[in-house]
């Protein structure tokens, strides 16, 4: 049965996705762009090289399409087994190749692994150990997800990897279950098909990041928000679980990293706006249910988030600056044009010296941090307007942020003995995974675009296709905010990973579109 919309509500449904089509086609020139004009470590970029990694994508896309196809009309555990097995690969990596942490995954492992043998973090605060972690909170979070892990097996940055790759399946399982949802099971099984054989996070996962459990986080977190749109009472328990588990999902994804912010708002534009999937008319339990229930999700999200500096104070005992500071640091670091967006070292050299001053207060040093902070921001704002170098300086980061090789390169750069030594992995073999990966990105980004563009073909509305819109609706939202915000943020190429979780489901979209036409 046709269902009837309101003109306003598919004034705006189409509006969103132009703007969302207009991120994709803006991440797609910074993926190509980047690859050609990027300084790369590992390898020179080729032109022949990167079609031939796109028309492999390609046709690997529509080997996975009928792959996924044979697993819908079956049972699923057949499909578990699949995925359970093709793993495997993955544990043969992480043994293959022994580990020597650098950067960031080294703090992470140093910092959990000090924790798990008892040394207290006020002692590792003492003796300096945490450095500026007061301000990057996030880092003793994820190292002590890491401590928990060590505890309760062995302190071992395998334990890590291990986890990070059961977290990886776990993820595969629940994108089929909310692809299914919105679209059908084929795309479904697609979907979390192209997402655990992403060539660059299927590296990146055999590592100690913590983007694994953060993914895993958030596709729990949308798995139960799909569950609130179905409540039509808050008289009972069983929707107040379902908010109070949303809450401590995305909290535990703030924890780890800031970004989820971004998803908490898309969550809320999604439930508000919605288009209605029923064909008869809404009641009023229909409508407000769900409404309310993202409300107390946001609401108890935020009290949580301005809560945290004075948790993390109570539990890991030693001083932690406000919030605010950190977000000061991030936006002095993603507006800085000198370095482009990414980590400025002067900046750091200028913290340290507030942070290595025993004469101060606590108070005193987070007062200078804020000082340096935002005299930076005001620098970096008053220069870039002088220039007139905006569209130049957000291009610039989109390229930064969108090079797919941060699998590979960080795989190499983790799993060498010493810089004086040996490699273990070979430089050609580096060369071929970052055409692939790049590749296979570009088909992703094209898979999406299709999947947008299908929305504005006129068809019949019904139940199934609202369905589909609001799945479209979600993900346009998401990758619109996460658009927006890596323009003024600190940038990686890591940082990417957020996109998977809008790219994942579109692009299985436009698979399903795509396919039919053949």
């Amino acid at each position: 049965m046709m269902i009837k919309q309101s003109k306003l509500i598919k004034a705006a449904y189409f509006s969103i996705t132009i703007l969302a089509v207009i991120c994709v086609v803006w991440l797609m020139a910074g993926t190509v762009t980047g690859y050609f004009r990027a300084s790369y470590k590992t390898f020179t970029p080729s032109v022949n090289g990167l079609t031939v990694s796109v028309i492999v994508s390609m046709i690997a896309a529509v080997l996975l399409w009928y792959i996924g196809k044979w697993f819908a009309g079956r049972f699923t555990g057949w499909f578990v087994a699949f995925i359970s097995i093709m793993a495997i690969p993955k544990l043969i990596l992480v043994f293959a190749f022994k580990l020597n942490p650098i950067s960031d995954m080294y703090s992470y492992n140093a910092l959990g692994g000090s924790a798990a043998n008892q040394d207290s973090w006020a002692w590792m605060y003492h003796v300096g150990v945490l450095d500026l972690d007061s301000i990057f909170p996030h880092v003793l979070h994820i190292a002590n997800l890491y401590n928990v892990l060590f505890r309760i097996s062995i302190n071992s940055p395998k334990v890590v990897q291990v986890f990070n790759i059961a977290c990886s399946v776990l993820t595969t399982f629940l994108i089929l279950a909310i692809v299914t949802y919105f679209f059908n099971r084929t795309i479904g099984m697609f979907a979390a098909l192209t997402f655990f054989f992403l060539p660059t996070w299927y590296l990146y996962t055999t590592l100690i990041g913590a983007e694994p459990a953060w993914l895993l986080a958030l596709f729990l977190s949308m798995y139960f928000l799909i569950k609130l749109l179905a409540y039509r009472s808050l008289k009972d328990w069983h929707p107040w679980v379902t908010i109070g588990l949303i809450i401590v999902l995305l909290f535990f994804a703030q924890s780890i990293r800031p970004l989820s912010m971004v998803f908490v708002i898309g969550y809320v534009c999604f439930v508000w706006f919605r288009l209605s999937e029923q064909t008869t008319k809404e009641n009023r339990a229909d409508f407000w249910v769900p409404r309310i229930g993202i409300l107390a999700v946001m609401l108890g999200f935020f009290a949580l988030n301005q809560l945290q500096p004075r948790i993390d104070r109570f539990y890991f005992g030693v001083p932690i600056a406000d919030a605010k500071i950190g977000e000061q640091y991030t936006l002095a670091t993603g507006t800085n044009p000198k370095t482009g967006g990414v980590y400025n070292y002067n900046m750091i050299l200028k913290l340290e010296k507030y942070n290595h001053n025993q004469k101060l207060t606590n108070e005193q040093r987070f007062a200078g941090f804020e000082k340096v902070l935002s005299k930076q921001l005001k620098a970096n704002v008053a220069g870039i307007k002088a220039h007139g170098t905006w569209k130049h300086f957000f291009y610039d980061k989109n390229e930064t942020l969108m090079k797919p090789d941060y699998g590979p390169v960080l795989f190499y750069s983790n799993t060498r003995k010493k810089t004086d030594q040996f490699q273990v992995m070979p430089r050609h073999m580096i060369n071929g995974l970052t055409n692939l990966v790049t590749g296979n990105q570009v088909v992703m980004l094209l898979l999406v675009i299709i999947g947008l563009l299908a929305q504005f073909v006129a068809y019949r509305i019904d139940s199934k296709v609202n369905r589909e819109r609001n799945g479209v609706l979600l993900s346009d939202t998401i990758m619109i905010g996460l658009t927006i915000i890596f323009l003024l943020v600190e940038v990686q190429s890591r940082y990417q990973i957020a996109f998977y979780v809008p790219w994942t489901i579109l692009s299985g979209l436009g698979m399903g579109h795509l396919m039919p036409t053949f």
